[in-house]
């Protein structure tokens, strides 16, 4: 016969019983919170990706469309010739913006996939630069921005990196730096390769950054304007991109910007030494090519 718990033993007992169910329902509270922030995440990822693609049809769509549009108009031979300049440089711009879009669509699914390594060659790195910048001054006149190019690189300095990445990163840098700014604005680039570091800097006079929205700009698909009626374009893959490729190169970025005032976005990229003995790979301009001259020759 079982001896009968004594007054005591029954509360501890019950005690024990009540604290076992007490952690259960706080464990069950802290699942169920976890669950919800977990679903709240899901929720807000689904609508990134969906004004995502939104952003993305708006941004393919759109070049598409116009460049369809004004190359019937040529093709029907209605116009003189001045016209017919005026549209081909028109069809130039909206080609420009779509395979720009286009490359960092891809390369972000590359890097999303986990195919994405290093390439690297023997680069002229002042030209690639100025090939850079040249290519978005059609870009900058059209917003009567006023440009301040120093590149103090000598020329044919000879940098070992990956050029089409680094080329992306310069080009999304520059596009931000006209995207955000005003009309009749400014920009100021700065370049310099010191102990085989490249050091870039672009400072624009356009709308700013605000302190909450520092540590989101990397983030994909982030844009500081939302809705349909967005002051500025663009799809919020440019600067993911550029903090990407720059972790690839082992590459860092920092960011100085006052509401109002513009920002300042500062690079440095350490030289890449291949491991695949492809140094004798060059390119002039971002463009490969093969090289024959001695590899020594090409070395700081």
């Amino acid at each position: 016969m079982k001896s009968q718990l004594t007054d005591e033993q029954l509360l501890n007992e019950l005690k024990q019983r009540f604290d076992e169910n007490k952690k259960m329902l706080e464990d069950e509270r802290n699942l169920i919170e976890e669950l919800n922030t977990v679903n709240e995440k899901l929720i807000a990822s689904e609508d990134l990706k969906s004004n995502f693609l939104s952003n993305i049809r708006n941004e393919i769509n759109n070049p598409i469309a116009s460049i369809l549009e004004l190359s019937k108009n040529i093709s029907e031979g209605k116009m003189d010739v001045s016209s017919m300049q005026k549209f081909a440089s028109l069809i130039f711009s909206e080609a420009f913006d779509l395979e720009f879009q286009l490359r960092n669509i891809f390369l972000s699914a590359e890097i999303e996939a986990g195919e994405s390594p290093l390439s690297v060659i023997s680069v002229d790195i002042s030209s690639l630069i100025n090939t850079v910048v040249d290519s978005f001054k059609s870009k900058i006149a059209k917003k009567e921005i006023s440009l301040t190019f120093n590149n103090t690189i000598p020329a044919k300095t000879i940098f070992k990196t990956d050029s089409e990445k680094l080329h992306l990163i310069l080009s999304n840098l520059i596009s931000n730096a006209i995207q955000f700014n005003r009309y009749t604005g400014s920009i100021e680039i700065n370049c310099s390769v010191n102990e085989n570091v490249l050091h870039f800097s672009i400072k624009d006079s356009g709308i700013g950054i605000s302190d909450d929205q520092k540590d989101k700009i990397y983030d994909r698909f982030h844009q500081i304007e939302e809705g349909s009626t967005k002051t500025y374009g663009g799809h919020g893959l440019g600067l993911s991109i550029t903090k990407a490729l720059l972790e690839i190169l082992q590459g860092d970025i920092s960011l100085e910007s006052t509401i109002g005032e513009g920002s300042e976005f500062k690079i440095e990229v350490q030289q890449v030494e291949s491991s695949n003995g492809e140094e004798d790979v060059f390119s002039a301009d971002g463009n490969d090519f093969l090289f024959d001259q001695d590899e020594d020759d090409m070395l700081f």
